[in-house]
């Protein structure tokens, strides 16, 4: 008994010098610490529902625990530091809300998932936060209506390096979150939602992961819009998710081997609309993907335009400008159960060089965007560095003047003469299509360097 009246009379002790409390109601209060080792744990275990824990000027030690729906704020400069040991701060009380802090060091363990906030409860805010050097940014975990806006995160992981560890959002199992203006940069993935439905995330930039900037899996009714997505190894990665919204985003710059601008593995009813997709290596690529809607995006210099395996079936691409793309259509067979116009609209090709004699702005005759080279270099990409050969532009001319040699059943039956939108122009879609070819070649020849000394190896 001594001895934890010991310890009780230490607490009140250290609150006392080192935190002034202001009384606003009877219910609530605001109590600012003063930065020192262990004030903050303290006033966070003191504090009652409603209240408000200010913390000063200065580095306040973590690891800290919110129990109680209580408000974290930080003064101008006030740091938590984690010292690099587990999560730097752990939310288990609904109705948290941490604001104005910089959130830095946690632990490195995957397992015991280490982040610089985990967050195990419902309708928590958190706002104009800097979370830095952190194995995982936010992970949530069954934290519904969580709300993330207005901060910056940043991980430890090189960016394009897929070997790394941690996830700049993290959701799982988790309802109706928002992620709104928020930049994230070296994690594995800048956003990652597991079985999380009815999540938004918008105005938020995701650039140089060493993976995807966007990731879900197992999710429903999720809406992406108006985000920067760039210089990621994929910019959106959507896997065994339906009825997704993304629109208005700008797939960027996302270049290397298996590298995708918007990835689409067993994904249907989802509706993509007024995105740019410009300089990736395959602005689009399908694979059990069904019944989808394209719409109004820009598709401009890149490797491939629109990859897309038999598997899918049931989409409709219309109303969107494919634009000096290597090759706007890739396929996988002749036949194809997608359409590439909604029965009154097509699509602008620039390879097509329509005729519109009625001047109505639709082409006059029908256009197909698989060409014979693409169908076959599909097939062996070793040729793709053969793409603006004489040889291969003589073939396309003869497609054109013998429909017979068409090598897919994909037709665009109203193809427009002008695109809907002008082409980016300010270099951000600089360099196009050398860049994709040569690194291509780049990645083939390395490849068959690497064949070769494993062979002698042996």
């Amino acid at each position: 008994m001594r001895h934890e009246s010991g310890v009780g009379l230490g607490v009140a002790i250290a609150i006392a010098l080192g935190v002034a409390c202001a009384a606003t109601t009877a219910e609530a209060r605001v109590t600012r610490v003063a930065a020192a080792d262990t004030l903050a744990r303290a006033a966070l275990a003191a504090a009652q529902p409603g209240d408000t824990v200010l913390l000063a000027t200065g580095v306040h030690r973590g690891p800290l625990r919110i129990t109680t729906p209580v408000t974290l704020r930080g003064e101008p400069g006030a740091v938590v530091d984690g010292g690099r040991r587990g999560s730097v701060i752990a939310i288990g009380a609904s109705g948290t809300r941490v604001e104005d802090l910089t959130v830095r060091a946690s632990g490195r363990e995957v397992l015991t998932i280490d982040a610089g906030i985990h967050v195990l409860a419902g309708a928590v805010t958190l706002r104009r936060l800097g979370i830095h050097d952190v194995l995982y940014g936010v992970y949530g975990e069954r934290a519904d209506q969580l709300l993330v806006e207005d901060c910056r995160l940043e991980g430890r992981v090189d960016p394009l390096d897929e070997s790394g560890e941690g996830n700049g959002v993290h959701l799982w199992y988790c309802r109706d979150a928002r992620v709104n203006r928020c930049d994230v940069t070296r994690f594995l993935d800048g956003v990652y939602l597991s079985f999380a439905d009815g999540a938004r995330v918008e105005d938020t930039r995701l650039h140089d992961q060493g993976r995807y900037g966007l990731h879900t899996m197992y999710c429903q009714v999720n809406t992406f819009v108006r985000d920067t997505l760039t210089h990621n190894a994929a910019g959106c990665a959507i896997m065994f998710s339906n009825h997704l919204e993304v629109a208005s985003n700008a797939i960027v710059h996302n270049h290397g081997p298996r590298t995708y601008g918007l990835l689409l593995r067993d994904c249907s009813d989802g509706h993509f609309h007024d995105n740019q997709l410009v300089d990736n290596t395959v602005a689009v690529f399908m694979d059990g993907s069904n019944r989808n809607r394209f719409e109004d995006n820009l598709v401009q210099d890149n490797g491939w335009g629109l990859f897309v395996f038999a598997s899918c079936a049931g989409n409709v691409i219309a109303g969107n400008d494919f634009i000096h793309n290597d090759y706007p259509v890739a396929l996988d067979m002749r036949t194809t159960r997608n359409a590439f116009d909604d029965g009154r609209r097509g699509n602008y090709w620039s390879e097509a060089a329509s005729y519109d004699l009625d001047a109505d702005g639709t082409g006059d005759v029908p256009y197909s965007p698989v060409t014979a080279f693409s169908f076959v270099s599909k097939q062996y990409p070793d040729l793709a560095v053969l793409s603006a050969s004489p040889a291969v532009a003589a073939l396309g001319v003869a497609e054109r003047v013998f429909p017979a040699l068409r090598p897919s059943e994909a037709v665009d039956h109203f193809p427009r003469v002008r695109p809907r939108r002008a082409p980016v122009r300010d270099g951000a879609a600089s360099p196009p299509r050398a860049w994709n070819l040569a690194g291509g070649f780049v990645m083939l020849l390395a490849g068959g360097v690497a064949l070769a000394a494993e062979g002698r190896k042996s």
